[in-house]
């Protein structure tokens, strides 16, 4: 991503309305370096920081207000994806600090990829090193901090297996 092209994408993505003008949006996005495959919709509210490849897959809906953030890790979302409003994708942290002072050391980055035809719930967080498997479906304020199995219905923080899609056997 290019971040001083992210600057501006970002201010516009705040002020253009909320569930229109969707094309503009994924020009918009691309501009500042992503790929965006045809048909997704990115709402407005949308922020992305990050200086890693994001690529957001053919008819994807990302909520409003949802952020992307971290580091140099890519962050991968498949196509048919529905993502709620006020998701957080979070690519970075912080090594624990051995020594005095801060508690977080050095900062880190870890890659994230959500599969195909994956459902993330409302204010859900998915940390980096996480991949999100074919048709999974991730629930309302659920922390994804592990990988998820295809299919698998998860919820709670951390979240844990709930429940299995029939049809993703």
């Amino acid at each position: 991503m290019i971040s001083s092209r992210l600057i501006l994408v970002n201010a516009l993505l705040a002020i253009l309305p909320p569930t229109r003008m969707f094309g503009l949006k994924r020009a918009l996005v691309r501009f500042a370096g992503a790929s965006v495959g045809r048909g997704a919709k990115i709402c407005s509210g949308t922020r992305i920081h990050m200086s890693g490849e994001l690529t957001i897959g053919a008819n994807t809906w990302f909520g409003l207000y949802g952020k992307i953030i971290g580091g140099a890790s890519p962050v991968r979302i498949g196509a048919d994806c529905d993502i709620g409003p006020q998701v957080l994708i979070c690519t970075g942290t912080h090594e624990i600090n051995p020594g005095e002072g801060r508690a977080a050391g050095a900062g880190r980055s870890a890659p994230i990829r959500i599969e195909d035809g994956v459902w993330i719930g409302a204010r859900a967080t998915i940390l980096g090193g996480t991949t999100l498997g074919k048709g999974a479906i991730v629930a309302a304020g659920a922390l994804v901090n592990r990988d998820i199995e295809p299919g698998s219905i998860v919820a709670g923080v951390p979240a844990r297996v709930v429940g299995m899609r029939h049809d993703h056997a």
